[in-house]
């Protein structure tokens, strides 16, 4: 594989990501997809991507305006980390939070001792990281996830969006193999311009698949030295013990807001069945 570059700009406001996916942009002043959220009209985050893309401090209130005067009945934005939001209502913010990892004069810290022993054990173990472009495995042990947990998820959208991920430089992608050769754990690391994002995982439960993890981290951490960036995004989890573990490799909370616009009458169906909106 080649080394990877960083994406010119930012991978979640490239337009082909919303191609790929086949959706069209909802509004021109960012990169929301325009979807059905329960029968509902919504322009959304697009599906896999973590934020709305490249939106600045100096353009967030531009960005608002123009979300209010969508003819749309509902709008959920996830700004980019670093960006503040204090709109007041009749939008719903949502306080969330990512875990960054730093480099200091172009250089990330050593992983915390457990985790470096962790790492030796899992190649102890026989376990050995490759490159990988096989579109059909990536999907399989992604989608092993989602369904152990009960999270919706389009096979077929993810299929097209991980095969044009999959023709950029701007990423790297691997799986972990265990001592009987069998994929267990795989990783898709996005290359922005300044940050490396940690965009999509998969994995077989076994007993080494924490191993297996642990190897993916190491490897998108020195790829990120590489290309140059000085973050190291850990792309962030709402699950607690999740998150804990992303939080001992040393990498820090990092706020990040969720901006939600429920007109008037799609208010009762939403409050029924998306809760999470409110």
């Amino acid at each position: 594989m080649a080394s990877p570059t960083q994406h010119p700009n930012s991978w979640f406001s490239d337009p082909s990501w919303l191609q790929a996916l086949q959706v069209e942009q909802a509004v021109d002043s960012a990169a929301l997809a325009r979807q059905r959220i329960k029968g509902i009209p919504a322009a959304i985050t697009p599906p896999w991507a973590l934020e709305t893309g490249k939106i600045t401090i100096d353009h967030v209130q531009a960005l608002r305006r123009a979300l209010e005067s969508a003819a749309l009945p509902l709008v959920v934005c996830d700004l980019p980390p670093g960006v503040s939001c204090t709109w007041e209502k009749p939008w719903i913010v949502q306080h969330k939070h990512t875990r960054w990892l730093q480099a200091i004069d172009g250089q990330f810290p050593s992983l915390p001792k457990h985790r470096s022993k962790q790492a030796r054990k899992a190649v102890a173990q026989g376990l050995r990281l490759e490159p990988c472009a096989d579109v059909a495995l990536l999907l399989q042990l992604h989608q092993h996830v989602r369904e152990r947990k009960s999270i919706p998820s389009d096979a077929a959208a993810l299929r097209r969006l991980l095969t044009w991920i999959l023709t950029s430089p701007h990423q790297s992608s691997y799986v972990v193999y265990d001592d009987q050769n069998q994929a267990i754990a795989s990783a898709t690391f996005l290359h922005n311009n300044g940050r490396t994002v940690y965009a999509f995982g998969g994995q077989e439960r076994s007993n080494v698949s924490a191993l297996a993890t642990v190897l993916l981290i190491q490897q998108g951490i020195r790829d990120a030295e590489a290309v140059g960036n000085d973050i190291f995004d850990f792309g962030g989890s709402a699950d607690a013990g999740v998150d804990r573990f992303y939080a001992e490799f040393g990498a820090h909370a990092e706020p990040r807001f969720r901006a939600i616009l429920v007109k008037g009458w799609a208010r009762p169906w939403l409050r029924v069945f998306r809760p999470d909106l409110f």
